[in-house]
């Protein structure tokens, strides 16, 4: 228990509910043309005039939250939890990686690509148009990656929650967050695996998955805001003195 954990506890409850935010206005704020409608979303693009700030929005969104994961790797740092823990943070960085890489290149290249499509001549718009058609099959690709490993770090922090409480089956903080952790890093990974054959009709609806994702961002903040540092209770056990007992030679 050191003042910094209480400290960085807090900084991440700030900046997952903020994070939060700043993504959801950024995308409210985004076109809603469905991205497979490639043609209408080009059109409606084309006239965007703050596409890429949308975009970098959203990105600040997403490192924001990525903040608040690391924050929880540190407040369950501790013996096997830690393990879990720390797996699962490194996996959210790589997927803040992959989001910064997709926002180049949905919110930079593909912005260039539909306004040059836009202004060209006719004859030179069908050749413009497959290039950018081009780009966004590469932003869906990074769409499936970013929430492939986001549901990878939901599943390991499962891990780390359940590592971290006393029963699975007896309802409090820690086996609440194992279990909706589990449930966020299911409808991530079903919906990387639909995502990476390509925006489409069924990926949209498998964007659903995605909302258990949001609630556990929300509910990682409030886990932080009211359990910024480890006591020993009945709720989160270590384990230590179970090593203890494996390594006492009386025993």
């Amino acid at each position: 228990m050191t003042p910094s954990e209480r400290y960085f506890s807090k900084v991440g409850a700030v900046a997952a509910i903020s994070g939060l935010v700043i993504y959801g206005v950024s995308a409210y704020l985004h076109p809603w043309t469905p991205p497979h409608h490639t043609h209408e979303a080009f059109s409606d693009y084309a006239v965007e005039s703050y596409w890429a700030v949308y975009h970098l929005g959203e990105l600040l969104g997403i490192l924001l939250m990525a903040a608040a994961i690391i924050a929880l790797a540190f407040r369950l740092r501790r013996d096997v939890a830690g393990v879990w823990a720390t797996l699962g943070g490194a996996a959210m960085m790589v997927c803040a990686g992959v989001y910064a890489i997709f926002a180049a290149v949905d919110g930079v290249a593909l912005g260039v690509m539909v306004d040059r499509w836009a202004a060209a001549d006719p004859e030179q718009q069908e050749l413009l148009y497959e290039t950018a058609f081009a780009v966004r099959q590469i932003e869906g690709g990074l769409f499936s990656i970013q929430w492939f490993m986001f549901g990878i770090a939901a599943g390991l922090f499962a891990g780390a929650f359940f590592a971290s409480a006393e029963s699975v089956v007896r309802l409090n903080w820690f086996s609440g967050m194992g279990w909706l952790s589990a449930v966020a890093s299911i409808g991530a990974l079903s919906f990387a695996i639909v995502q990476a054959h390509g925006y489409s009709d069924m990926s949209m609806a498998f964007q659903t998955g995605l909302i258990p994702g949001v609630i556990w961002v929300v509910a990682v903040g409030v886990f932080l805001y009211r359990h910024p540092e480890h006591i020993d209770t009945s709720d989160e056990v270590t384990h230590q003195a179970d090593d203890k007992h494996r390594h006492d030679p009386a025993s």
